[in-house]
């Protein structure tokens, strides 16, 4: 049997989890089976280890971010694909007035800025829900409403960011 994700770096299988220990850990593990170690090793042991040593970077990216993170807790929890991506009219309202207002403001750099905050304060305030559904509430189906809204959320984040660097540029 496989082991997920979380197995592989001994952690938890929950959303909250500690970054730079996940850092540690997959550092002393790809120090000891890196393709680098197999140099003069069989070519049984070559392919092993550089298909464990993806799966182990596999693993970690996945972990290290927590719009991944939560797609996967969220995958392995309903043990299927995320198909449910509807988001309440509210949000969908929201997403509008939210992309509305950036064009409304490409051009201006602190209210950008200001833009840019509100955001970031959005994504946190969701990341916190979605923390509380995966790990407290265990409420997979509202996990996955919340995750559907930060996706949203970081991307318009990128975009906000992508139009401060354009203009910091000029």
């Amino acid at each position: 049997m496989t082991q997920n994700y979380f197995e592989i770096f001994n952690f938890p299988v929950r959303f909250n989890i500690d970054l730079n220990k996940l850092q540690k850990s997959y550092r002393i593990i790809q120090s000891k089976i890196h393709p680098d170690k197999f140099v003069s090793a069989s070519e049984i042991e070559k392919k092993q280890s550089l298909m464990k040593s993806t799966e182990i970077n596999d693993a970690y990216q996945t972990l290290k971010n927590p719009i991944k993170r939560a797609n996967y807790l969220i995958k392995i929890n309903l043990q299927s694909e995320i198909k449910d991506t509807n988001l309440p009219p509210e949000f969908l309202l929201q997403q509008m007035e939210w992309e509305e207002h950036l064009e409304s403001i490409e051009e201006n750099k602190k209210e950008l800025k200001q833009f840019e905050l509100l955001i970031k304060n959005e994504y946190q305030e969701n990341l916190f829900n979605l923390e509380n559904e995966c790990d407290k509430n265990k409420d997979w189906d509202k996990a996955m409403k919340i995750l559907n809204k930060i996706q949203f959320i970081d991307r318009l984040n990128s975009k906000i960011n992508k139009q401060i660097n354009l203009i910091e540029t000029r």
